[in-house]
């Protein structure tokens, strides 16, 4: 009974774990197209400096590091659906074992498994480590020749993005109410009445 209750438990982690990693990799996408509506708006709303430029290709490289981190993220929860998979599979062939009473699972099965299980440890704890560490930008590194590019750059899409404002407002045209002078009114509306009357 304490084997089927611990096999149970394992699982019930690796499925948390697995939603964890894919919640993670849902709050970094977001992060990603906020600063990407961040570089947007930034570019819309200040002269093309080099201030600009510097901080652009910060965000530039925020969201390089968050791709990154994405990437580390899939790879990890790919580990933990081979892992679920081979634990199903051990399963499986635990069962096909006990229906063949002449088949018996060897010690070197079980150590091949723990070993998966140890490797997949450290690969966690390596995500763990590499999870709170500080981001650095490297901002010292940016060089002249490249700060300049991206200046130009910004310089462009910013005139991109007021030709693209400018094109989506909308002028509203009335039409012109005809006028009509008091004579003729009077006249329709007396003709209105003649007909109405049956005249």
């Amino acid at each position: 009974m304490k084997c089927f209750r611990k096999k149970t438990k394992e699982k019930e982690s690796i499925a948390t774990y697995i939603n964890d990693m894919k919640n993670l990799d849902h709050t970094l996408d977001l992060m990603i197209r906020r600063v990407q509506q961040d570089i947007i708006r930034i570019t819309k709303d200040q002269k093309p400096t080099k201030h600009l430029a510097r901080r652009r290709l910060m965000y530039k490289r925020h969201i390089q590091n968050i791709e990154n981190r994405r990437s580390n993220v899939l790879a990890r929860i790919l580990q933990l659906e081979n892992l679920h998979l081979n634990e199903m599979q051990i399963n499986s062939l635990q069962n096909i074992a006990a229906a063949h009473k002449n088949i018996n699972i060897s010690n070197e099965d079980v150590e091949s498994l723990i070993d998966k299980l140890d490797s997949f440890k450290d690969d966690f704890e390596e995500v763990n480590e590499l999870l709170t560490k500080d981001i650095d930008f490297n901002t010292d590194e940016l060089d002249e020749e490249e700060l300049m590019k991206e200046l130009e750059h910004c310089a462009e899409e910013k005139e991109k993005l007021s030709a693209k404002r400018n094109e989506e407002e909308i002028k509203l045209v009335f039409p012109e109410v005809p006028k009509e002078n008091k004579k003729d009114v009077w006249k329709r509306k007396f003709d209105e009445q003649v007909w109405t009357m049956g005249i």
